[in-house]
Order: structure tokens, then C-alpha cells, then sequence
């Protein structure tokens, strides 16, 4: 087989360096149709589960790895599945005895079919928050009107892989918590009185599901609000994240290396001029030379 360079390779935390040719033609048509436009504006309710810094760069215009068509093909597989799970729980947790009385998942777009059934769509509704003294834009997956209490609860999907949705079983969402309390204090939620999310987990590679409800959280509201404060500054923030010391099988190796949420930033060369990429096991590895 005829391979050609894969151009895309070089933005990659899982690259193919060498791609067949209608592959390369897929990813040329991904990268011009599913472009995302340069932009300044972070103040997004999904910007809560970035680092503040990370935001800040972004403010400030700075230039940052694109989005490969690899990563974007991933990211709408997330996307479609997750519109399937919504789905499932308007047929499987609304009526009597039941999880909830009502939903509200905003308007129907239309339809695809799955094994000839029919799977709605909706379109999320556009809302507003405000975090301190900003203007805080969010979207959400829908709201559910429990049947136990008659109280509305924000519903938020997320797919995960195999560690991700172990992680949640066991910890919770993690960052996503961050976003999830910004929704809490939308326009809608405030309308609704909804003081609780649950997140609906899937696990993209075997299909099995999990729920958890998680009340809102003022600790942590607070520190949101002082990282979107941080983030909106004028001067230059200071790196939230430090450098780590390296283990392989449980044993130290003596160098000090980035965290991951360094590694799958696009700013990581501008935050860490002095670190150096390597690849483990196909996964990226930001190393601090000279530590």
C-alpha cells in the first residue's frame, strides 16, 4: 500500500505519520468543513474545566496548536453518542414511577434512525450566567423534573474512556463539576430553582452507563469565580500547574515532566519554552530539562 505524509501528524498526541491515500482526502475535507475560527472569547461555561492560564493565552490571541481532524472526528463521535443517551433517557426515565415527570431538553431538530428507530435530536437552548462581575455564555444538554420531590435538576452527558468513566464511578466528574455549577446559576436554573446536576456517563467503547446526582457546591462556586476573574486579567497569570517527577513502573526515573492537563493543551510550548516533547506508549510527555 501507497502511503503518503500525514500533514496533520505534527499536531498530534496520537500520531500517523504515514496515512493511505483517501484517509488523507477524509482528514483534508475534516480539518476545512469542522474548522473552528480563531477566538478571544472565553467566557463560556465549558471554559470552567480549563486552566485559567490556558484561557488567558487564548484572551490575549495567542497562537496555539490546532485542532487535527483525528481529534475532531473524536470529538463528534462524543457528540452523536451523547445525543443518543439523551434520547434513551427521554424514553427511559420519564413517567410514573419513574425518574422524572417532565424534561425539558429544548427544541427538536429532526430525527435519525438506528436499526429503523427513530432517535430526536434537540437543539440547546442558548443561556446566560453571571460569574461575579462577567457575563458567563453556556449551553446545556436539558433539565428534568425529578417525580421523588417535584424539584428540576440540570442533566449533563458526558462519554468517557475506560479510565475516565472508572474515575467517575469512584470520584465523581472532576472539573466537569466547574462547569456544571456555572449552568446552576444560568437564567434557566435560576427560573427552574434547580440546585443539582446529574451527570449521565457513558462508556464509549462497551456502551455501559452510570449516573450520579451532585448538589450545588458554594465552595467551589466561589472558586470558579475567581478563576474567571484571573482569566479575564490584564497581566500575565502564573502557571497553575507544576512540573511532576517522573515514575515508570512505579520507580522514580529522576526527571521532572509536565501534568497532563499541560500535555493536551495547545499553549504548552508557549507556557514551557524550556520543555521538551517525547513520546510514551503512543502518549505525550512534556520533560523539564535540567531539573
Amino acid at each position: 500500500m501507497n502511503l503518503l505524509i500525514n500533514p496533520f501528524a505534527q499536531f498530534e498526541d496520537k500520531p500517523d505519520y504515514s496515512v493511505p491515500s483517501a484517509t488523507l482526502q477524509i482528514y483534508n475535507f475534516i480539518a476545512e468543513y469542522l474548522k473552528r475560527e480563531p477566538s478571544t472569547h472565553i467566557n463560556r461555561a465549558s471554559s470552567a474545566t480549563l486552566c485559567y492560564k490556558r484561557r488567558w493565552y487564548q484572551k490575549e490571541g495567542h497562537p496555539g496548536e490546532p485542532l487535527t481532524p483525528r481529534k475532531m472526528v473524536n470529538f463528534t463521535l462524543g457528540d452523536l453518542t451523547e445525543k443518543v443517551v439523551l434520547y434513551f433517557i427521554k424514553q427511559g426515565c420519564v413517567g410514573e414511577g419513574k425518574l422524572y415527570s417532565e424534561i425539558n431538553f429544548g427544541k427538536s431538530t429532526g430525527y435519525f434512525t438506528i436499526q429503523n428507530k427513530p432517535i430526536m435530536v434537540y437543539e440547546q437552548e442558548g443561556l446566560t450566567a453571571q460569574i461575579g462581575d462577567i457575563e458567563v455564555t453556556a449551553h446545556v444538554d436539558g433539565w428534568g423534573k425529578r417525580n421523588s420531590d417535584g424539584e428540576w435538576e440540570l442533566i449533563e452527558i458526558k462519554s468517557a474512556a475506560d479510565y475516565g468513566f472508572e474515575e467517575f464511578k469512584i470520584k465523581g466528574p472532576g472539573d466537569y463539576l466547574k462547569q456544571a455549577m456555572v449552568n446552576l446559576n444560568t437564567n434557566k436554573a435560576i427560573e427552574l430553582k434547580a440546585k443539582s446536576v446529574r451527570f449521565f456517563y457513558l462508556k464509549k467503547n462497551t456502551g455501559h452507563l452510570w449516573d450520579s446526582l451532585h448538589n450545588f457546591d458554594q465552595e467551589l462556586f466561589n472558586e470558579i469565580i475567581e478563576e474567571y476573574k484571573i482569566a479575564s486579567q490584564k497581566e500575565e497569570p502564573k502557571r497553575p500547574h507544576v512540573p511532576q517527577n517522573e515514575t515508570f513502573r512505579s520507580k522514580p526515573t529522576g526527571r521532572k515532566v509536565l501534568p497532563w492537563q499541560c500535555c493536551y493543551c495547545p499553549y504548552t510550548k508557549t507556557c514551557w519554552p524550556e520543555a521538551e516533547l517525547e513520546f510514551k506508549n503512543n502518549k505525550p510527555t512534556w520533560v523539564i530539562k535540567g531539573e
